[in-house]
């Protein structure tokens, strides 16, 4: 897997967004989301395929109509939007849940699986707690 990241200055005039690209590697090929941290617009969640000679290579867009969603930058108020459902959150109230707590889990097992690969040298499996032990 990797990140790269392009600063740019939230406090200049006008505001420059950050330019991020993550992508992660896999047998079938490789997830990349990128995007202008401050243009939602500009990004997107792609398939770069490669798990055959046929497909190897060809792009996939997935959830073409979601562009590209990430911290906002905002220096109004109490804190970014991720605080503020925080916040609401612990107080009881309704909030906006961006990442439930299955997505969190399976990141975790997600990268967990990563350092496991990195050790074996092979591709290693996500643990599926629905499966009988």
């Amino acid at each position: 897997s990797g990140t790269s990241l392009l600063p740019g200055n939230a406090h200049s005039d006008p505001p420059v967004g950050k330019r991020i690209e993550i992508k992660i590697f896999g047998t079938k090929g490789a997830v990349i989301y990128r995007g202008d941290d401050r243009d939602p617009l500009s990004g997107k969640l792609e398939w770069l395929r490669g798990e055959d000679d046929e497909a190897i290579g060809a792009v996939e867009v997935q959830c073409p109509d979601l562009g590209f969603e990430f911290e906002d930058l905002d220096q109004d108020g109490n804190g970014p939007a991720s605080l503020q459902c925080f916040i609401d959150s612990c107080l009881g109230l309704e909030y906006y849940v961006g990442a439930d707590c299955l997505t969190g889990l399976r990141s975790v097992q997600t990268i967990e699986a990563m350092y496991r690969s990195h050790v074996s040298g092979n591709c290693e499996s996500i643990i599926d707690l629905n499966e009988e032990s």
